[in-house]
């Protein structure tokens, strides 16, 4: 009897990462932001993930021109794991007002925070 080739597992994992971190530039205090969404596609449990990132955005504002609210976050970076309709709300979001992705705090199933030396 021929026995069945089994095919892949195949899993699609939704992530959103973003950062803030100030720094100092040409003499001044600056903050970075970063926002990213990613899909991580695992064919099988023995491989690498593919990672495909589907929206980026940096942005880089005077520590003196930024907001109370800007400045009040902390220096470090979330990965969240995400459900895919929270997924696609946020690539949503990021067409019509992406900036507002540095400061939004998604429904998630997981998250890691690493906060950056200062």
């Amino acid at each position: 009897m021929e026995q069945m080739k089994r095919r892949p597992h195949k899993s699609v994992n939704y992530f959103f990462l973003r950062s803030k971190d100030v720094h100092i530039e040409n003499d001044s205090a600056v903050i970075t932001f970063f926002a990213r969404l990613t899909r991580e596609v695992l064919l099988n449990k023995e491989e690498e993930p593919k990672v495909e990132t589907v929206w980026v955005k940096i942005d880089e504002v005077p520590l003196d021109r930024a907001s109370p609210k800007a400045k009040a976050m902390p220096n470090c970076v979330r990965r969240y794991e995400l459900p895919q309709n929270v997924f696609y709300h946020l690539y949503q979001m990021s067409k019509s007002c992406p900036k507002e992705l540095f400061y939004v705090t998604p429904y998630s199933r997981h998250f890691t925070r690493e906060d950056f030396i200062t």
